[in-house]
């Protein structure tokens, strides 16, 4: 059983971490990135402005995957650039203690992809603690060489940080409660232990691991990662358990006899021949065949049991009724809800097969060197996979704006010079809990309205930085303005008033503002400035939220 289980880890995790590894691989054959590490190479005057243009895409790739810590980009002599998610202060993921260690993986992956080894990646659970919050996490290293055809065309490696998280459900799988007799854990290529069940067992080698106690160990490779899967299993105390489970079985076995005969003596005692009529007819009627009454033949205490037993009958005839009536309404009910769980499959089979179909076409697009269309495709398949999750509801305030920046890169494509746009969030509250697609109909609401009709000149800013205790995002735009009357329509909404909907302010602007008001309580302040022919102000004041869902 053990084994089926192994196995069945092996399969579940190496498919996990191939998807990390294909998103690795897409920043390494990035010709941006590529581009951005040749000019960070030379050093000019611009290596501040290049630094944060690389910083902000980081971000952006970071933001499509809750799992990813630390994005950077690492030069021969161990310079890094990086994007660190949970960055407090001056604790990054790498820091300057860590420039020996980065500048050998680099010789040793430039070696590696030099000699066409595959796979062209590397592995490392070193560091394995982030600075911040002490959470173990694993490094996977990618050689950078953006669309060239040549590995040798390498100028800087790639590393992704993960959190050890996506891991330890999987070997939990192993054990049910404290008394187990099985666990589950990871080594590495050098034989050292990366996970375990028992966090006290991690960073020990394998091998004083094993020369402690008598254990009997099952193994399987990761082949994604070059790691191997264990699971070890207790001699001693698996002999405790069956021998328990023998023992407990035993009591109860015995207890069971012992009843039973003394429910065997009792009814040889007591029983009488109406009981035994009863007794028929009970078979009878338990067997299916058809409802038999006991005939009634005296006024005794027995007889009026038959009674009782006769009266139980069309009690239970009619209750056969009403059962059946019960099981069609719920059978009925079932076969509704299995079609609304297809339907839900089926639309999220259709997310997944329209976000698959534009990364063909990307990739497409990037055999016919259309850099521009690829660059569309891309964001428009971001923005998708984002709204698409259903899984989690609450992010953090640096993917809520880079998906807003994606957005407006696209609505700025469609409506050319009718408008542009600034984004200002500031880094200290990249981490800002809020509620997936917040802004965007307000943003919509600005770019469709708003500049309407326009061809050039219009402008929309939105900007996030600190007040007090709270975070203050601003949405501005010179457009058209809102007429009056439907501008104190919104306003009742803001407030928490229903309105008519004779002006037809639609539901996005309702739902998200109800949303905002569950997410963050009642200290939430949101405020509409508006002028026709001078533009729209939207203005939220957040604070930060007692209680979120942890998914983000």
């Amino acid at each position: 059983m053990e084994q089926e289980v192994l196995k069945t880890m092996q399969k579940n995790l190496d498919y996990s971490l191939k998807e990390y590894i294909d998103m690795g691989a897409s920043i390494a054959v990035n010709d941006e990135v590529y581009s951005i590490a040749e000019v960070l190479n030379k050093k000019d005057e611009n290596q501040e402005k290049t630094e944060i243009s690389l910083k902000l895409m980081f971000a952006a790739m970071a933001s499509l995957s809750t799992n990813v810590l630390n994005i950077s980009l690492i030069q021969e002599e161990g310079t890094v650039y990086q994007y660190d998610r949970l960055y407090r202060g001056t604790k990054k993921m790498w820091r300057n203690s860590d420039s020996s260690f980065l500048t050998v993986m680099y010789q040793q992956l430039y070696k590696k992809v030099q000699e066409n080894s595959v796979p062209r990646y590397m592995v490392s659970a070193y560091p394995q603690i982030h600075p911040v919050t002490g959470e173990r996490v694993f490094h996977i290293f990618f050689p950078l060489i953006g669309n060239k055809p040549s590995f040798s065309k390498m100028n800087a490696m790639i590393s992704v940080t993960f959190s050890m998280d996506i891991l330890a459900p999987l070997l939990e799988l192993v054990e049910n409660d404290d008394d187990t007799y099985t666990k589950g854990y990871i080594t590495d290529a050098f034989g050292t232990i990366i996970m375990h069940t028992d966090e006290e067992n991690i960073g020990r080698s394998e091998e004083a691991y094993l020369s402690n106690k008598l254990l009997i160990t099952l193994d399987q490779p990761l082949n994604k990662l070059n790691w191997n899967l264990h699971i070890a299993l207790d001699k001693e105390m698996l002999n405790k358990s069956v021998s328990k489970i023998l023992y407990n079985g035993n009591k109860v076995y015995i207890f069971f006899l012992l009843g039973l005969a003394l429910v065997f003596y009792l009814l040889i005692q007591k029983f009488t021949r109406p009981l035994n009529k009863i007794q028929k007819a009970m078979e009878v009627t338990g067997a299916g065949k058809k409802r038999k009454k006991v005939k009634i033949e005296g006024d005794n205490e027995v007889w009026k049991l038959a009674e009782v037993y006769n009266e139980m009958l069309d009690k239970l005839l009619q209750q056969e009724q009403e059962t059946e009536k019960s099981y069609r309404m719920s059978l009925m009910a079932i076969e509704r809800q299995h079609q609304a769980e297809r339907e839900a499959l089926e639309t999220q089979i259709n997310a997944h097969f329209l976000c698959n179909t534009l990364g063909t076409i990307n990739y497409e697009a990037i055999e016919a060197g259309n850099r521009k269309v690829s660059l569309l495709i891309k964001k428009l398949s971001n923005i998708l996979r984002y709204t698409f999750d259903q899984k989690c509801q609450n992010v953090y305030m640096s993917q809520e704006f880079a998906w807003i920046e994606q957005y407006l890169y696209l609505q700025k494509a469609r409506f050319e010079d009718a408008f542009d746009y600034e984004i200002d969030l500031q880094e200290e509250y990249d981490m800002w809990p809020c509620c997936k697609l917040m802004l965007q109909p307000f943003v919509e609401n600005a770019i469709i309205h708003g500049f309407k009709g326009r061809e050039i000149g219009g402008m929309l800013k939105i900007m996030a930085k600190g007040q007090g205790e709270y975070i203050k995002i601003v949405i501005n735009d010179n457009g058209y303005g809102i007429p009056e009357e439907r501008e104190k329509a919104i306003q009742e909404i803001i407030k928490g008033n229903d309105v008519s909907d004779d002006l037809r302010i639609g539901i996005g602007i309702r739902n998200v503002v109800a949303r905002i008001h569950i997410f963050y309580g009642d200290s939430v302040q949101i405020s509409l400035w508006s002028k026709e022919g001078e533009g729209t102000k939207f203005e939220f004041l957040l604070p930060y939220p007692e209680r979120k869902e942890e998914c983000i």
